[in-house]
């Protein structure tokens, strides 16, 4: 494959053809600061890797940050702080660039503490705020932020510096008609404010110069691919030596920004291809790049020249070693979820992964006094214990009641939307064979032999939890895990779902697909209440023009031969009856296993599922965590 190959861009021989993309983590503190988190996760995707890696975007300014911890160049120490991550780098054998960037109207009031500034006053509908328009003397401030950041950027021994022209970020808004609506030079040249940041770079030969667009937008009225030509174009008058593609704008198109799994490969291609015949320079492309198959049918068709990973490296952070090596079976694939990394980054708790729970941790040190530790459950949690054991050097037993590992993590891929899923299901199943020696499939822990194991952890998962309700049991009731484990069929025409949370609403929408007249009924206001809001929102909008009838408030009482009756804000009211009731009103932990062991006076942990019901973010974790401390 070409893109293992060395290169030359600009003056410098790269190593390959690929490129970390910059990722937000919401590692720092408050202050922006570097720290060790940020250092273990850097070290992990720069060892043995790619050629260039773009650490995460950083502001220019306090104004422009987009997360309460995101890095930012503005402090005094920022030299000696960034430079902790440039040397890392460096030491590993890769290209440091940094990606310097002003959020614009999608600045995070919190991390701010100021409405946003952008060029007109136009709402971000992500965040719902409406941001004040610049002035001429603030529009000279942040120029001024640019030029000292690019400034700080050498001194701090970065070798390259992508500046952010798309995505919606500020150099974006002020190049969109859609988003510029000045009257003064601004926006009588909207170019006028990325030329004032290019002219900066006058005496840069000694860099790799790197400019970011978007694609397209994929919003009406937005940018589309032709929209990108002046933008490169003046790129390559200005010198710079690379065009970084991606996709979406981080207000209006969140999902491609983020790459999310549901989109359609064949648009990203379709753009890709229309920017590959206006781009005068070299061109890498980042976006849902990591599958072998693609990055073949991108050589093929020559539609790049370098490689850009984002949340792939996440995912497998040996993502590229495995690439140049050809170890292809034993990549851990990105299912572009955005469960570990962009969930728990918007919630503060910094970038993760659903199937790495080691992105930004230390290696695992060898355990100094090796046990015999049977794993009960081959879910995510387990199947994370017992690899873990494993390499620590443990002997480890895995046990599995059904004839086949992964848990309920099987029922993600069967969801509208989610089939990528199968990819990292599959990659965590095949790594869990290769590192785990003894696996017990089709077991009840209950006949086997328990003697000579040291310590059990138990991982056995959650079962349907059930509801007694008068009249159900002359129903013909299908639960959810039933349902996607093609356990039980689906009756008749008309199915009442109870249960409006992830699984219920996923289950709603196949049944709706498959023809089926479909109610849900939750008690709460809220649905999918427990899903990631990328992957509700376009679920929501899937749904918007269907037949589905989706019932919040509503209390079903009780089944009777003439229908259901039901309680939706104090009134009474009857459904007609239903062919299947689908039972979705969440899991609840098995038990059974523990009260076993306990019985037995055996020594064990309980996690994941079994423990807590959870997501399967905090069951890799939890695995991982117990496994690394015995």
């Amino acid at each position: 494959m070409r893109y293992n190959q060395p290169i030359k861009l600009g003056k410098r021989e790269l190593k390959n053809r690929y490129i970390i993309a910059p990722v937000k983590t919401a590692y720092a503190s408050l202050e922006g600061e570097v720290n060790d988190r940020h250092l273990r996760y850097y070290e992990n995707i720069s060892k043995d890797g790619a050629a260039i890696i773009i650490v995460e975007p950083v502001s220019v300014s306090q104004s422009g940050k987009e997360h309460p911890k995101q890095l930012n160049i503005d402090r005094e120490d920022s030299v000696q702080n960034l430079s902790k991550l440039a040397t890392l780098i460096k030491n590993n054998g890769s290209i440091p660039a940094i990606h310097l960037n002003h959020a614009g109207r999608g600045a995070n009031k919190m991390a701010t503490k100021i409405n946003p500034l952008a060029p007109s006053s136009i709402l971000c509908p992500m965040s719902g705020l409406t941001p004040d328009e610049l002035s001429l003397k603030q529009i000279d401030e942040i120029l001024e932020d640019y030029r000292k950041a690019i400034k700080k950027a050498k001194e701090a021994d970065f070798e390259a510096i992508e500046i952010q022209c798309g995505h919606g970020a500020l150099v974006h808004q002020f190049l969109s008609e859609r988003l510029n609506k000045r009257g003064d030079i601004y926006g009588q040249d909207r170019t006028l404010f990325l030329k004032k940041i290019l002219c900066m770079f006058e005496d840069s030969d000694d860099i790799i110069k790197i400019i970011r667009i978007s694609g397209s937008e994929f919003v009406e009225g937005g940018w589309v691919p032709k929209d990108n030509e002046v933008v490169m174009n003046l790129a390559k008058e200005y010198g710079f030596d690379m065009v970084h593609c991606g996709f979406g704008n981080a207000c209006d198109t969140p999902p491609w920004y983020y790459s999310h799994m549901s989109l359609p490969q064949k648009k990203q291609k379709e753009v890709v291809k229309a920017i590959r015949e206006l781009c005068p320079l070299p061109l890498a492309v980042v976006g849902r790049m990591a599958e072998v198959e693609k990055l073949e049918e991108y050589e093929r068709e020559d539609l790049a020249d370098f490689i850009a990973f984002g949340r792939p490296v996440v995912a497998d952070h040996q993502l590229v070693n495995k690439l140049i090596n050809e170890k292809f079976d034993e990549i851990d694939y990105c299912g572009y979820c955005l469960q570990g990394c962009l969930y728990n980054v918007k919630k503060g708790k910094g970038l993760g992964c659903i199937i790495n729970p080691q992105i930004d941790k230390n290696p695992l040190k060898p355990a100094q006094n090796k046990k015999y530790i049977a794993v009960i459950g081959a879910g995510p949690a387990g199947m994370s214990a017992a690899m873990t054991l494993s390499k620590r050097g443990h002997k480890v037993t895995l046990f599995e009641k059904e004839q086949r590992l992964g848990g309920n993590f099987i029922t993600a891929p069967k969801a509208i939307g989610k089939n990528s899923m199968q990819r990292p299901l599959e990659s965590m199943v095949a790594k869990c064979k290769r590192v785990v020696k003894d696996i017990r499939l089709d077991c009840d822990i209950k006949n086997e032999d328990l003697s000579g194991y040291d310590y059990f952890i138990v991982a056995s998962g959650s079962h349907q939890n059930t509801l007694k309700l008068e009249g159900i049991e002359n129903q013909y009731v299908v639960t959810s895990l039933e349902y996607f484990y093609d356990k039980k069929e689906i009756r008749g025409k008309r199915v009442l779902i109870l249960g409006a949370g992830m699984i219920g609403m996923e289950a709603a929408e196949n049944l709706i697909n498959k023809g089926f007249e479909v109610v849900i009924a939750k008690r709460g206001e809220e649905v999918g209440n427990d899903m990631e809001p990328i992957t509700k929102k376009l679920m929501m909008m899937r749904l918007k023009n269907t037949n589905l009838k989706i019932m919040t408030k509503t209390k079903v009482l009780k089944f009777g031969s003439k229908g259901v009756t039901y309680k939706q804000n104090g009134k009474r009211e009857t459904f007609l009856p239903f062919d299947t009731i689908l039972i979705a009103t969440g899991l609840k932990s098995d038990e059974s296993v523990a009260r076993f062991l306990q019985s037995k006076d055996k020594k064990f942990s309980i996690i994941g599922d079994a423990k807590e019901v959870q997501n399967i973010f905090e069951a890799t974790k939890e695995g991982y965590e117990i496994a690394k401390n015995i």
